[in-house]
């Protein structure tokens, strides 16, 4: 039997590799929608309230209405949250159990590598 990192390192070797590879330009681009805060929040507050109005979301960040919605819109376009329409309004939810896996693993990961990315200052150079 194969092990989890075997299965996982046969499912990579079928990526084109390179910095111009359309195979990795789509996968950094999968990776980016995770790559910012106020989506982040909006992905961790849709998997505790199971869905939610963009209202209720502006509430909850404190954040400008305009702003909210333009990330539920690139959420939404790219697979990772969904609307259901109930009259005038739109209740957003997760799209695939799979968005709370990542978010699983990234926090795992996170958690036991906290020194080395608060120390990691190559990202910051990168996001600023």
């Amino acid at each position: 039997m194969h092990s989890e990192t075997e299965k996982s390192a046969g499912l990579l070797s079928e990526l084109t590799v390179g910095r111009n590879s359309e195979d990795l330009c789509l996968l950094a681009k999968f990776f980016n929608g995770f790559a910012n805060s106020t989506r982040l929040s909006i992905l961790i507050l849709l998997a505790e309230k199971g869905e939610a109005k963009v209202g209720e979301l502006v509430e909850e960040l404190d954040a400008p209405q305009p702003r909210v919605s333009d990330h539920l819109r690139c959420l939404a376009w790219c697979g990772y949250v969904k609307a259901r329409r109930e009259g005038r309004n739109a209740y957003y939810s997760i799209s695939d159990e799979r968005v709370l896996e990542m978010l699983e693993i990234g926090q795992r990961i996170m958690c036991g590598n906290v020194e080395h990315l608060e120390a990691c200052e190559t990202m910051d150079r990168r996001s600023s």
